[in-house]
């Protein structure tokens, strides 16, 4: 280690982390084991394994749960190393326009900050999941904004 207190990425802690993003991703596509299991090519008791901590997860899996489900949806797991996926290629984004993006996924916020908005100046999780394809792609303009200051670009 480098002087830093990082927590060993154990077996147990990549089992928990693959948990959690079995358990969001049903949660908020509404998916039975068996159903998400058909959208990733596996079987329903690979889901069930993973989702209960028993063995681990193939990595082929996992970047299928990143392709169907978006940009971010591993990112419990991706957080033990301290680090998130960033998209290589965004419509608009790429194009030097991402401002639009972030702006969008703005408008969406303050407008569900409004007195008027379902529960007035409180967001709910109804409202966030109505713009989420927004959130993600201000969320993806500003990753690609960040990794071209920093030197990392992409692709």
């Amino acid at each position: 280690m480098t002087g830093t207190k990082e927590k060993a990425i154990t077996t147990e802690r990549y089992r928990h982390a693959v948990a959690r993003i079995i358990a969001a991703v049903r949660k908020r596509e509404t998916l039975s084991d068996r159903q998400l299991a058909q959208r990733l090519d596996c079987s329903a008791g690979t889901v069930r394994n993973a989702r209960m901590e028993a063995t681990s997860l193939d990595p082929a899996v996992l970047i299928r749960i990143e392709q169907a489900f978006g940009p971010g949806a591993i990112d419990p797991l991706l957080a033990l190393a301290n680090v998130r996926c960033l998209p290589l290629e965004q419509a608009g984004i790429d194009d030097g326009a991402p401002t639009l993006a972030i702006v969008e996924a703005l408008h969406g916020i303050v407008e569900m900050q409004a007195s008027s908005s379902e529960e007035g100046r409180r967001i709910t999780d109804h409202e966030l999941r109505q713009i989420l394809p927004e959130l993600r792609a201000g969320r993806a303009a500003l990753d690609t904004l960040i990794a071209r200051a920093s030197g990392e670009g992409v692709g």
